[in-house]
C-alpha cells in the first residue's frame, strides 16, 4: 500500500502570476489551485495510492470563501475515488472543519484546539488620515451599495455596506455549516456551541467524535511506516493532465486594466485587456482546442478594458463551446466578463453582483502645498485638464462627470438584462453595486448554476461527448531568468499592496511627480 502526502501551504491562488517580471514576485507561499487539481487527478489514477494524507499549513489562507468549497471539492473527489482521506491541522479552525469534513480522517496536533468562531470582516477608513495630509477624495458612484471608495469617504461601513456585508457574511456561515453538519461529530448543537466561542482542547475533541486522532504529522507517517505503508511522490505539475480532447481552462485572476498586465501598488495584480484579447484570439483559432471554459477570479476594474474582452470572448463562442466559471469572486467588472459563455457556473460562496460604476477623483495640490511645492499650469481649453489631481472639478466638469457615470451604469444593466433575460428594471433593483453570494445571484437569475471548475468542465465532456479530456490550464506566462532567480524574495508592489499608510504618504515622495502619482489613485472611469 501507498500513501500521498498534499501540503496545504500559502495564499490561495487560481493559477501562476500573469504578470512577467520581477512585480510578480512575493515573498509569500502561494497555492496554486491549477497544481493543486492536477495532483488530485493523478492521484485518483494511481491505483497503488490507497491513502492520501492532507497537511494543513498555518500560513494556508482561503478567502474570499469561494476558494474553500473550491478545495473542498478537490477533496471530495479524492474520498469518492476510494482513497482513504487523512487530514492533519496542528489547530482547527473555521477552514479545517470544512475541509476535513468531507475527508476520511481527522487528525489534530495533541496540544491543537478545535474552534468554530465565525466570520468577520474589518475594514480600514483613510478619511482621516487624508484630511491630516490634506488630501482630498472625491468619490463619484452608482449604487448605494458600490462602496470601493468607502475607505477614502466614510470613517466607518455605512448602512448599505454594513447591511450587504451582513448578508454575505450569514449566507457563507450557513452555506459552510451545512457542509460541516454532513460529517459525524459535527452536529448542529456541536456547531452552534463552537459558533458561540467556545474552544475544545485535542482531548475534548477527540471525546466528542469531532477528530478521531490527536497526532502530529510526523506520529502519523512514523505509524505509517510501521505498518508498511509507503510513500509516493507525485510528479510536479505542469498545468495540464488526461489524455484525449484539448479544453483549455482560461483563467482571468486580477483587477481589469486597459494595456498590459501589470503589478500595482494598490491593488496588486492587474491584468491587461491586450494579452488577454491575444489569448483568447489564439484558442479560437487553434484548432486542437475543442472547447474553453473561461475562469474568472476578478473584482472587477476598467470598463474598456472590460468590454474588449467581452468582445472577443463572443467570437470565440462563435466557434466553439465556451462556459464561464466564477472562482472566488467575480464581482462588477468581474460579472461584466462573464457575459459570453452558454453557461454561468459559480459556487454557492462566490461573490458576485456588484452591478454598478464608481470614479475616484485625488486633489493633491494642498498637500503640495504643505511641503512646499506650487502647482501650475499653462492650457487651451477651460477643461484641458479635467481629472487632474492638482486642482478640483468645477460644478459644470462634476456635472459632465455624473452624466459620463450614469451612462456607464445604465450600459451595464442594459447588458445584463440582455444576456440573463431579465427587465432593466428588475435588474437595477439586484444592482447599485450590491455584491450577492453565487446562491443568492441564483436565485435571482444572474448565473444559470451553482457548481466549481470541475463541474464546468464535466459540463462540457458532456457538451461534447467525450469519453476522456485533456485539461490544460492558461496563460502560461514566462518568467525572465531573473525573475526566476530571485523568486521567493520580496517585491516593493507586495509592501506597497499591504502597508496603507505608506500608500498615502507615498504621495508627498517628492522624488515622484504627480504625472506617475496620478496613475496610483486610480483617476480614470472604473468599474469595481
Amino acid at each position: 500500500m501507498k500513501y500521498v502526502r498534499i501540503d496545504l501551504q500559502g495564499a490561495y491562488r487560481e493559477i501562476g502570476p500573469q504578470v512577467a517580471g520581477l512585480g510578480s514576485i512575493s515573498m509569500d507561499e502561494t497555492f496554486r489551485f491549477d497544481h493543486f487539481m492536477e495532483t488530485v487527478a493523478k492521484i485518483i489514477k494511481a491505483k497503488a495510492v490507497k491513502r492520501v494524507l492532507v497537511v494543513r499549513g498555518s500560513d494556508f489562507s482561503l478567502l474570499p470563501f469561494g476558494a474553500l468549497e473550491a478545495v473542498r471539492s478537490q477533496l471530495k473527489r479524492l474520498v469518492d475515488a476510494g482513497k482513504e482521506v487523512h487530514y492533519c491541522a496542528s489547530d482547527y479552525d473555521l477552514v479545517d472543519c470544512c475541509l476535513s469534513s468531507v475527508c476520511t480522517k481527522r487528525i489534530v496536533h495533541p496540544l491543537g484546539s478545535v474552534t468554530f468562531f465565525g466570520i468577520a470582516r474589518g475594514g480600514l477608513f483613510f478619511k482621516q488620515l487624508l484630511e491630516k495630509y490634506r488630501i482630498k477624495a472625491e468619490v463619484t458612484r452608482r449604487g448605494r451599495y458600490k462602496s470601493a471608495g468607502d475607505p477614502f469617504r466614510t470613517e466607518s461601513f455605512d448602512e448599505f455596506n454594513r447591511e450587504q456585508w451582513q448578508r454575505v457574511l450569514d449566507l457563507t456561515v450557513a452555506e459552510l455549516r451545512k457542509t460541516v453538519e454532513q460529517a459525524p461529530g459535527f452536529s448542529a448543537d456541536a456547531l452552534d456551541e463552537l459558533l458561540s466561542g467556545k474552544l475544545l482542547t485535542a482531548p475534548q475533541a477527540v471525546e466528542r467524535g469531532i477528530v478521531q486522532q490527536a497526532l502530529s504529522a510526523e506520529d502519523l507517517t512514523y505509524a505509517w511506516k510501521q505498518e508498511k505503508v509507503k510513500r509516493k511522490k507525485i510528479a510536479k505539475p505542469k498545468g495540464k493532465y488526461g489524455r484525449g480532447k484539448k479544453i483549455a481552462v482560461l483563467v482571468f485572476e486580477g483587477a481589469i486594466v486597459e494595456g498590459k498586465s501589470r503589478m500595482d501598488p494598490l491593488i496588486g495584480q492587474a491584468v491587461g485587456d491586450r494579452p488577454m484579447v491575444k489569448q483568447i484570439r489564439k484558442l479560437r483559432e487553434d484548432k486542437r482546442t475543442k472547447a474553453v471554459l473561461f475562469r474568472i477570479n476578478s473584482g472587477g476594474g476598467s470598463a474598456i478594458a472590460s468590454e474588449s474582452i467581452v468582445k472577443e470572448l463572443k467570437l470565440l463562442a462563435q466557434k466553439k463551446p465556451l462556459v464561464v466559471s466564477m472562482g472566488p469572486v467575480a464581482g462588477s467588472g468581474g460579472y461584466w466578463i462573464s457575459a459570453a459563455g452558454e453557461r454561468l457556473f459559480a459556487q454557492p460562496t462566490t461573490i458576485t453582483g456588484s452591478i454598478g460604476v464608481i470614479h475616484l477623483h485625488f486633489q493633491l495640490d494642498e498637500a503640495l502645498s504643505a511641503y512646499g511645492i506650487a502647482t501650475d499650469v499653462v492650457k487651451h481649453g477651460k477643461s484641458a485638464d479635467f481629472g487632474s489631481s492638482m486642482r478640483a472639478m468645477d460644478d459644470q466638469e462634476k456635472e459632465v462627470l455624473e452624466g459620463f457615470i450614469e451612462s456607464l451604469y445604465q450600459e451595464f444593466i442594459r447588458r445584463v438584462a440582455d444576456v440573463r433575460s431579465l427587465k432593466p428594471e428588475t435588474v437595477h433593483t439586484l444592482g447599485e453595486g450590491r455584491l450577492w453570494l453565487g446562491r443568492d445571484a441564483l436565485e435571482h437569475g444572474l448565473i444559470d448554476e451553482l457548481g466549481d471548475l470541475q463541474d464546468a468542465l464535466d459540463y462540457l465532456k458532456g457538451r461534447l461527448g467525450l469519453k476522456r479530456m485533456k485539461v490544460v490550464f492558461l496563460p502560461k506566462i514566462k518568467q525572465p531568468l531573473i525573475s526566476r532567480m530571485f523568486q521567493g524574495k520580496p517585491s516593493d508592489s507586495v509592501y506597497m499592496a499591504s502597508d496603507p499608510v505608506r500608500i498615502v504618504k507615498s504621495c508627498m515622495d517628492l522624488q515622484s511627480t504627480p504625472l506617475l502619482l496620478e496613475p496610483w489613485w486610480y483617476s480614470g472611469f472604473t468599474v469595481y
